[in-house]
């Protein structure tokens, strides 16, 4: 079966060739600038009383709700916002029960990659 050509990589004046968007080296560059942007996770909110309301969330909520509605039983590791936060701890989303779901780490992982990046989880 034939293979499409590769193109040039997004990045302006790169010639890399790759099969779509940026390549390895500017794709890494990228993702260097966003973890400066972002922040480590204590300067995004999740400090020691998170770590604690996590901690109780779980104990309350064992299963991984997204494995659950598979027929699967895998224990939950992460708490998820279901509407993503933006601003951490000032964010009025950051601490309501009902934008939580218990999460495994391959759920969270799947969602953050898959779901919050097309929209939001909206």
């Amino acid at each position: 079966m034939p293979t499409q050509p590769l193109r040039r990589c997004t990045y302006p004046n790169c010639r890399n060739r790759v099969k779509s968007g940026l390549c390895d080296i500017h794709r890494s560059e990228k993702g260097k600038q966003y973890d400066k942007l972002r922040g480590n996770a204590a300067q995004r909110g999740y400090n020691h009383r998170w770590r604690i309301y996590r901690s109780e969330y779980l104990k309350h909520n064992p299963l991984c709700t997204m494995c659950k509605d598979k027929g699967l039983l895998v224990p939950a590791t992460v708490i998820d916002h279901i509407k993503p936060v933006k601003n951490g701890q000032s964010d009025p989303l950051f601490w309501r029960a009902d934008n939580h779901q218990p999460l495994c780490r391959y759920c969270h992982s799947y969602k953050t990659r898959e779901i919050d990046k097309r929209g939001y989880g909206t």
